[in-house]
């Protein structure tokens, strides 16, 4: 008899451990499948960002160039000097969606800081700079630049996550 009561208490004992660490393993299942959902949402919340931040930076640079455009006086040098710094700004909110959107994002970006790049350039050239009366000669032509942001607004609302 003393024997049954034995193996009736490891049965008990080991039934008892066995279901204390079911319920742990359900525990730590749920735990990583909620880590994983959060990831996934940082992500996604991220991009977004990255999205709207870039979109933000062209069309702060779209307006600096507007006003330094129709400005004239002595402080064009500066005005020009704040025109490439926005431009700085959409080339490196374009490699921040590019690092993480890449693929399907990471070309648009790409156009639209080439776009930007290229009306400052133009726009900002010594030749196009009457420094005499502190003046832009010809005027910036937006509509590479336009063109561009609105390709990328595109792609991202319609590669938003839901």
């Amino acid at each position: 008899m003393p024997d049954v009561s034995l193996y009736v208490a490891l049965i008990a004992g080991a039934a008892g451990v066995g279901g204390a660490a079911i319920s742990q393993f359900a525990v730590l299942a749920r735990d990583a499948q909620q880590a994983k959902r959060d990831r996934s949402e940082r992500s996604a919340e991220a991009k977004r960002q990255a999205c709207l931040d870039l979109l933000r930076a062209a069309g702060e640079l779209r307006t600096r160039l507007a006003n330094t455009a129709a400005y004239q006086g002595t402080e064009m040098g500066a005005r020009l000097a704040e025109v490439r710094e926005y431009d700085a700004a959409v080339q490196l909110h374009a490699v921040s969606v590019a690092l993480l959107a890449a693929g399907k994002l990471a070309e648009p970006a790409e156009q639209l800081a080439t776009a930007a790049s290229s009306l400052v350039a133009t726009a900002t050239a010594a030749e196009n700079i009457d420094t005499g009366q502190g003046e832009m000669l010809h005027k910036p032509d937006f509509t590479g630049l336009d063109a561009r942001v609105a390709a990328f607004r595109r792609k991202a609302v319609a590669n938003a996550p839901a």
